[in-house]
């Protein structure tokens, strides 16, 4: 499929994204050389099948991933459920488990996932005294508000 060809080629070359607002990927999309209505098309077509994710925010990027994610309900899972599966043991070790879990075992999209997010600010590592370590915090309450 054309579509799946372009997503892995995008996130080869763009492995932490592509900052910019919504019309950048539609520019980068013609920089490859695709008419103005084709790269219109085609960047929508990403984001519906779940290839092309546009993350808002303090550092607006778009991520890609090599199979189809659907980051918003990956996200909302992470909101509510993240914080109870933390345990004992590294912090990103368990980020990617948790995201792995989520995304039917597929590891190398769950990296991918993570770090796009950390790329556009949603992922800190931070200190919980509940835990007494250092864990990973997402942040992104205002961008599922977006997404509503």
């Amino acid at each position: 499929m054309e579509l799946e060809k372009l997503a892995a080629g995008l996130k080869d070359t763009y492995p932490e994204g592509v900052v910019g607002e919504r019309e950048s990927l539609v520019a980068l999309l013609m920089a490859r050389g695709y008419p103005h209505p084709q790269a219109q098309e085609l960047a929508r077509a990403l984001e519906a099948q779940g290839y092309a994710h546009f993350l808002p925010g303090e550092r607006p990027r778009w991520a890609f991933t090599r199979r189809p994610v659907d980051l918003k309900a990956l996200m909302r899972a992470l909101d509510r459920e993240y914080a109870e599966f933390v345990g004992e043991g590294d912090e990103e070790e368990e980020a990617l488990a948790f995201l792995t879990a989520r995304l039917e075992g597929d590891r190398e999209v769950a990296k991918e996932v993570l770090e796009a997010l950390r790329s556009a600010g949603y992922v800190e590592r931070a200190y919980s005294p509940e835990l007494l370590r250092d864990r990973f915090f997402f942040r992104f309450p205002e961008v599922l508000r977006l997404w509503a």
